[in-house]
């Protein structure tokens, strides 16, 4: 199984009272002023009882879900790896970050499938009504913060800025931005482990994940990174996730999604 190689180059300026992104772009986006929930799922090809997640996240962000409302990442870990089948998705990076978010929520063990909503778990995901009024109670509020991205394909990379403030000043090292490369209608044929012969599909597939990118004292930032494309990359089902975390209790409090413009 070939191991997932990403090289990143990171560029960091950090801005004032600018307009955001002053050049003319073909492939943008900017959040709304209510805040926008992003569900996270900790997931692994290894698990037998991640498949169900999996389909169950795609069915939140399909048809009847708002891209406004809701956001939507899925982090394949790889602590799964060792039982059988490598997941070609899962990277170390991801299952530390699992882990960061339990300890701050004052837990000491990882499990998968594993939802959380703006950085908080639902261990109630499957109730439809738990789930949506978790959803609804974040995005009724206002959004603390304002975020855009632009989005410029180049061969073999992708260019992406995100720009944006937070409504009140902020001390250094608190909160920081998190930018996502993610892939859909990816898909595996399991040959051993928990799911041997299993066809598994995924959506929301992190395929790179970088930050915490910093944030000015005024609450202004501006952050251009340059992504190398990872093997199996078809960017017409791809696009890119920033969001905004507070780094000491890991609460999201605002994402924006942009899928990868036709060109």
């Amino acid at each position: 199984m070939k191991t997932l190689s990403l090289a990143i180059t990171l560029i960091v300026t950090l801005m004032g009272g600018r307009s955001l992104l002053a050049q003319p772009a073909s492939c943008t986006a900017a959040s709304t002023p209510n805040r926008t929930a992003l569900v996270e799922l900790y997931t692994s090809e290894g698990c037998s009882s991640c498949p169900p997640a999996d389909r169950w996240l795609t069915r939140q962000t399909t048809q009847t879900r708002d891209s406004r409302q809701i956001v939507a990442l899925a982090f394949h870990v790889d602590y799964w790896d060792r039982l059988g089948w490598k997941d070609r998705f899962a990277q170390p990076a991801f299952s530390a970050r699992q882990r960061g978010l339990a300890a701050q929520q004052g837990s000491r063990t990882v499990y998968t499938p594993q939802i959380l909503i703006s950085g908080q778990t639902l261990l109630q995901w499957q109730w439809p009504d738990a789930f949506q009024q978790r959803v609804t109670g974040i995005t009724s509020q206002p959004a603390p913060a304002d975020l855009q991205i632009e989005l410029l394909p180049e061969p073999g990379q992708w260019q992406v800025r995100t720009l944006g403030r937070i409504h009140a000043p902020v001390a250094r090292r608190k909160m920081g931005v998190f930018v996502a490369v993610y892939q859909d209608q990816l898909s595996s044929q399991v040959t051993a482990g928990e799911n041997a012969g299993e066809r598994l599909r995924h959506d929301w597939v992190v395929r790179a994940l970088l930050g915490p990118l910093g944030i000015g004292p005024d609450g202004h930032f501006s952050h251009t990174v340059s992504v190398s494309l990872p093997d199996e990359f078809v960017p017409q089902d791809a696009g890119i996730v920033v969001f905004l975390q507070q780094i000491q209790n890991g609460e999201v409090l605002q994402a924006l999604a942009l899928a990868a413009c036709s060109s």
